[in-house]
């Protein structure tokens, strides 16, 4: 009988938006789908962080470090850049480890920043990592994406979306 086995590198990310909520101790119980993808990769320790500081982001370890190359890379203003912005990042950011129930501990200045503590976010894998959105940025990008909305639709139609 032969078996195809998936490797680490191979497990699809969940798809779709998915709501999940931040404890009053500042953990995120993420959706099974989220927790059983972390465990299929082997990255059950991730970096958590905001850097346009209205979005939360869930990176796995080897993703973040790529990322701290990338703004550590470059000479003269963009070296300066990439070291503010990894400067700002660390601020709000931390490691965390996906605990035994599916929870993260957000990083306490992130969670403030952003209006995490104890409320309903919504979730995203996109790129490689997860984004935490606010319930008002949830709502604002909703609104955004609805505008000429049939406009938008018409156009990739075009480009051969079914």
């Amino acid at each position: 009988m032969d078996q195809a086995i998936k490797t680490p590198g191979n497990v699809d990310p969940p798809r779709g938006l998915w709501s999940a909520r931040v404890d009053d101790k500042g953990r995120l119980k993420l959706p099974a789908v989220f927790a059983q993808y972390l465990t299929a990769k082997q990255a059950e320790k991730v970096f958590i962080t905001t850097m346009d500081e209205s979005t939360g982001k869930i990176y796995t370890i080897p993703v973040w470090n790529e990322n701290v190359k990338l703004l550590e890379s470059g000479t003269g203003a963009e070296r300066a850049m990439g070291k503010q912005i990894l400067f700002r990042a660390n601020f709000h950011g931390a490691d965390a480890e996906l605990d035994q129930q599916g929870r993260l501990l957000l990083p306490s200045e992130m969670r403030r920043k952003l209006g995490f503590e104890n409320a309903q976010v919504h979730l995203e894998a996109y790129e490689g990592l997860f984004n935490i959105y606010s319930q008002k940025v949830f709502d604002e990008t909703m609104r955004q994406s609805g505008e000429d909305l049939h406009t938008k639709l018409a156009h990739f139609e075009g480009k051969g979306l079914r």
